[in-house]
């Protein structure tokens, strides 16, 4: 399924994607949460990248109400940088700990729930309602850092434990 059509659909999808996720993260243990396995990345890392592009979006939210362009993805950073990025999400997380991120994840998805639930429908999917989202609507930002980021970490973790085994 691509992108939800309506908000009701995007917080049914998000819930969803959130909870397995959650579920599939509750299942593992304290070791194969720490495992490295897709780029190097354990569980932990995974969950660590999920928040940190949550904390993204609600910059980017929190700027363009302020009036503000903020920069998207990030100052110094463009879509075709992605790679670079995301390493540096990697490095500024990597030594974490594992209680600290799942807890900051929980807390930055649900506050991407709340966003999504507190934001009309019109808003979510008028195409450059924010200036900040260039053509595309604060509804394919949301998915794209949520349930959508959700379904690839999934698929990424679970590749991770199976090359493990």
């Amino acid at each position: 399924m691509g992108m939800p059509p309506t908000r009701a659909l995007l917080l049914v999808d998000a819930t969803k994607r959130r909870d397995d996720l959650q579920a599939m993260l509750a299942g593992m243990s304290r070791e194969q949460l720490l495992w490295p396995g897709a780029y190097g990345w354990s569980a932990k890392d995974h969950v660590a990248h999920l928040a940190e592009w949550e904390r993204l979006l609600f910059g980017w939210y929190d700027a363009g109400a302020r009036g503000e362009n903020p920069p998207v993805p990030a100052e110094g950073y463009s879509w075709a940088t992605i790679d670079a990025l995301n390493q540096v999400i990697y490095e500024r997380h990597r030594d974490d700990q594992l209680e600290h991120v799942l807890a900051d994840w929980n807390d930055t998805s649900r506050r991407l729930l709340a966003l999504t639930q507190a934001t009309s429908e019109a808003d979510l999917f008028a195409p450059g309602r924010y200036p900040w989202t260039g053509r595309g609507t604060l509804a394919s930002f949301v998915y794209e850092c949520g349930p959508n980021h959700y379904r690839w970490s999934a698929v990424e973790i679970k590749r991770g434990l199976k090359n493990r085994r």
